[in-house]
């Protein structure tokens, strides 16, 4: 009886198995998130791919080596509204900028640093993360010490040509220096990728893209993402055509942020003409203009700067994203007299990329300090929290100049990094 009634079972179990949909059996796997990585600067190709093995090692990522062709809007241009095949959920970017690299001497010891810095995109939230290593290394040289301080720019020319410059034991030396150098930047990666964002990254989301791009005001890019998905789509259309008041609000934002901008820089003719643009908008709030005109309209100094932080006070934590960019970089012209290569602004801090900053600070060191000064302020009343700048020559370069400011401050403070 007990046989018959095992056999009878075991049947029973053949039978649910052999007529278990596959699915059931096994879950389906999540498919592997792409992430396309990339280096600027002077690293090795060896170091290169081990860096994209530590980061493919990760659970669920699939890394696609990548030539990063710039920011956030030429990394959306290329890897979401591009071709098919190009298509990534994320991009990953390590530097080592070339202006990064300093050796100094002590005794017989030639010591090298060099900046590294990781930028990680969610190119369907278009979230940044940015996270910056300082890297050194010493050798001892038993002569030719003073060679090995010119090394880095001959070292960098040696990459691209083939050619090896310098020999001898100063060579010997700084390829030493440049190997443990280089175990470092992969050491760093290892520590950086447990708190990344890398593991909350999912499948792109191309209308997600377009969406925060519209929100950033990035019209032209936005467009890029719907062609690629397809004018024709009803997903797409109806978000075109609900973008479109969102879109005049930006430019308007825009026009708003340069005007505080020229008020803040000191510009009162400037700032005149932009709010006069501003006012022509059809987002444009005339109880917003009302107090920056009555600012402007003050002919006393000190009661214009006095009316002028009170309109700035009320009108900043009120911008947006576009505005307050644009606001920063009208802030550094006025300043300056020269515009930013790039602006990066995150939730309390903001960094300004200028190619010319390591000869304007020799000349305008005054209006470079007052522009940093100004804008920790300006992302401080914008997140009402202790706030900096920061003023950079190269997009991971080494901080030249930064400032910090808070709502306990009296004023913001300003210097050398």
């Amino acid at each position: 009886m007990y046989r018959a009634l095992a056999i009878a079972l075991c049947a029973a179990l053949v039978f649910a198995c052999a007529t278990t949909p596959a699915s059931a059996q096994q879950p389906a796997t999540p498919r592997q998130v792409k992430v396309g990585l990339g280096p600027i600067g002077p690293i090795s190709p060896q170091t290169v791919y081990d860096i994209e093995r530590v980061v493919g090692a990760e659970p669920n990522l699939h890394v696609v080596p990548i030539q990063p062709p710039g920011g956030v809007d030429a990394c959306v241009r290329r890897f979401v509204a591009g071709e098919p095949d190009d298509r990534l959920d994320a991009v990953m970017v390590i530097s080592l900028p070339s202006d990064s690299f300093k050796t100094e001497r002590e005794g017989n010891q030639a010591r090298f640093t060099g900046t590294y810095e990781i930028w990680i995109v969610n190119l369907s939230t278009l979230e940044e993360d940015r996270h910056t290593f300082t890297v050194s290394d010493s050798e001892t040289v038993a002569g030719e010490i003073s060679a090995i301080l010119t090394l880095p720019a001959q070292f960098l020319s040696e990459r691209a040509t083939g050619k090896k410059l310098i020999a001898g034991n100063v060579w010997q030396a700084y390829e030493a220096v440049r190997v443990r150098v280089e175990s470092k930047l992969i050491a760093a990666t290892r520590l950086y990728l447990p708190s990344s964002p890398l593991k909350t990254i999912g499948p792109l989301n191309p209308f997600e893209t377009a969406q925060k791009l519209i929100d950033r005001g990035d019209a032209d890019t936005a467009m890029a993402v719907f062609r690629s998905i397809g004018i024709n789509n009803p997903q797409v259309q109806r978000m075109i055509a609900g973008a479109q008041r969102q879109l005049q609000h930006a430019r308007a934002s825009r026009l708003l942020g340069q005007t505080l901008g020229a008020l803040a820089g000191g510009n009162a003719v400037a700032a005149a003409t932009l709010l006069a643009s501003y006012e022509k908008q059809e987002g444009a709030e005339a109880a917003r203009a009302a107090p920056i005109r009555q600012a402007l309209g003050t002919v006393r100094a000190k009661a214009a700067e006095k009316e002028s932080d009170r309109v700035l006070r009320a009108d900043v934590p009120a911008l947006d994203h576009a505005g307050l960019v644009a606001m920063l970089i009208q802030m550094f012209v006025e300043e300056t007299g020269t515009a930013p290569s790039d602006v990066v602004v995150s939730a309390k801090s903001v960094r300004f990329e200028d190619k010319e900053a390591p000869t304007g600070l020799k000349k305008r060191l005054d209006g470079y300090a007052s522009a940093l000064s100004k804008a920790a302020w300006i992302m401080s009343l914008k997140c009402g929290c202790d706030a900096d700048a920061q003023l950079t020559s190269e997009v991971a370069g080494a901080a030249l100049l930064a400032a910090r400011s808070g709502p306990s401050f009296k004023r913001p403070e300003v210097g050398l990094p």
